[in-house]
């Protein structure tokens, strides 16, 4: 693939900004050996436009994911258009650096392109269409990119925290059918790429249950599903330790790989359990305690946490195929406007000035 120069001088940047930081272990050099080590990256990173960010992805992860560029409503806006500019561009800049590539996220109820579950009356298409659309979605990334990508998040999200199915618009039209038709489309779109189910707060039993007769049901019919991601939005408070490590059993327990997808810990204090991207709540200074920077019990707290949350996911190493932390350093991570806009959080492994925090 040929590189774009954007691709090509944020690369350049990346190793000059690198070579003037002190000598640090990279997280990929501590943990490579067991599993992949990934974040989620934008296009400003891929660009070159944020040095510190782009220095610290190839310092510390072996890894990538799309953060946005791989959605529908990017990468295919309107009915039979397909925009592959940024997806391309962050191909390009994981091809020249070695990184493996997650696709995220073909099928979700967010971020969804606007026209995908409609018809030109604007009412909701039928089974059927949908079932077509879903296909010539799937094919026209996953054969793009077959040969490139390790492995792509097919279905995010589409069962609520108490097990329940999301009533999303593809629910509405096909009940959970659609997410056995995604991952049909996706084994025969790429038949050597790994297929996996995402979501978040899978600590939660209903949500695990739930997962657990998809696997089942999936496996049932012959589709492939190699892994779950677990989501790892999580808190100071929530999830128990004990929680977390029973899911990741009941997963094991029906023959598919582990994952630890989106991994961040944020360090406010905690208004909503979750991660619904449309979930907004009111700014108030005691819910934004650290402005000006963490107090060192405050962080040790943290290194902690997250310290024991790495020592659960070794139990099961051989088992696990990726921890990936969504974002690069504390400046770009989403939890700064989740679920309160205008917060200050801490919620990665790596700081704002792309040094690696005490966590290993």
């Amino acid at each position: 693939m040929k590189l774009t120069l954007p691709v090509a001088l944020a690369t350049v940047a990346a190793i000059m900004f690198a070579c003037s930081q002190p000598e640090q272990k990279g997280l990929k050099d501590v943990w490579g050996h067991k599993y992949l080590i990934g974040t989620a990256v934008n296009q400003w990173q891929v660009a070159g436009e944020t040095p510190i960010e782009t220095a610290a992805i190839l310092k510390h992860f072996n890894c990538v994911t799309a953060e946005n560029c791989m959605k529908s409503e990017v990468i295919n806006p309107e009915k039979g258009v397909f925009d592959f500019k940024l997806a391309d561009e962050f191909m390009a800049f994981a091809e020249k650096n070695n990184l493996t590539v997650i696709g995220h996220t073909p099928i979700w109820h967010s971020q969804q392109a606007k026209w995908f579950c409609f018809d030109d009356n604007g009412e909701l298409v039928c089974a059927d269409t949908l079932k077509q659309r879903i296909h010539d979605h799937l094919f026209a990334i996953m054969q793009r990119y077959k040969g490139k990508i390790k492995g792509y998040d097919v279905v995010n999200e589409a069962i609520e925290d108490d097990g329940s199915y999301r009533n999303s618009l593809m629910y509405q039209i096909m009940g959970e059918e659609f997410i056995d038709w995604s991952f049909q489309c996706a084994m025969e779109a790429d038949p050597d790429a790994e297929l996996y189910y995402n979501d978040y707060s899978m600590f939660k039993e209903g949500k695990r249950k739930t997962v657990c007769e998809l696997i089942k049901r999936l496996k049932s019919k012959g589709i492939k599903i190699d892994a779950v991601g677990m989501q790892c939005h999580y808190g100071m408070d929530h999830p128990e330790y004990e929680e977390f490590e029973a899911s990741i059993q009941a997963f094991l327990n029906e023959g598919v790989r582990i994952q630890f997808t989106e991994f961040d810990l944020s360090i406010l204090p905690n208004p909503y359990v979750g991660a619904d991207v449309a979930t907004r709540l009111q700014y108030t200074a005691e819910k934004d305690p650290y402005r000006n920077g963490v107090p060192a019990d405050a962080q040790a707290a943290w290194n902690a946490r997250m310290r024991k949350f790495m020592s659960i996911i070794d139990k099961y190493q051989d088992k696990v195929n990726r921890i990936t932390f969504w974002g690069v350093t504390d400046a770009s991570s989403w939890k700064n406007d989740f679920p309160i806009p205008g917060r200050k959080d801490y919620a990665l492994p790596i700081d704002r000035e792309g040094n690696l925090k005490d966590i290993l």
